[in-house]
């Protein structure tokens, strides 16, 4: 989606009990992961903060990322009272919404659309590893280039170790 704005990663547990390195490694990372991917510009600054519950397990993790013109805000709540995964992206024009990597809604003027994949698309599908699998076979195969880079997991890792050293 061209001219992204604002985006929002969102990770919910019903309960959850973990500590906060555990919790951040677990469960946040991957939502910061998917954040930093869908950005289109350098990032130029970091913020976060994690609350935790009176036993030192991680209540609630949030971290600001922001670019020349795009921010991004990746939320985990570990008691939420639900098991939810959703991703926001704003632009310029339209709003996409894609919930536990199966629904996805696009919202624009006076129009509004929701896909889906079928009931029965095995998991590795939907969330994307059944591609990313087969183009590393490829790349294997053919000697060919890793068709992720390392950099994007390198920086999701330092990202996240800096909010947790904040």
């Amino acid at each position: 989606m061209p001219d992204k704005r604002m985006l929002v990663a969102e990770k919910v547990r019903e309960v959850g009990s973990q500590d906060p390195e555990t919790a951040v490694f677990d469960l946040m990372i991957h939502m910061a992961d998917t954040g930093l991917f869908l950005l289109d510009e350098p990032l130029e600054h970091t913020s976060g903060r994690l609350t935790t519950t009176a036993t030192g397990a991680l209540a609630q993790g949030y971290l600001t990322v922001q670019t020349a013109h795009e921010q991004l805000e990746v939320i985990t709540n570990m008691y939420g009272g639900v098991n939810l995964e959703q991703v926001t992206v704003q632009t310029t024009g339209q709003r996409a919404i894609v919930t536990d990597l199966s629904t996805k809604t696009v919202m624009a003027t006076a129009t509004t659309t929701t896909t889906a994949f079928p009931d029965w698309t095995p998991t590795l599908e939907k969330r994307g590893f059944a591609p990313l699998i087969r183009a590393f076979l490829t790349a294997v195969t053919t000697h060919g280039p890793n068709p992720v880079a390392p950099t994007g997991a390198i920086t999701s890792h330092a990202v996240c170790r800096h909010l947790l050293s904040d």
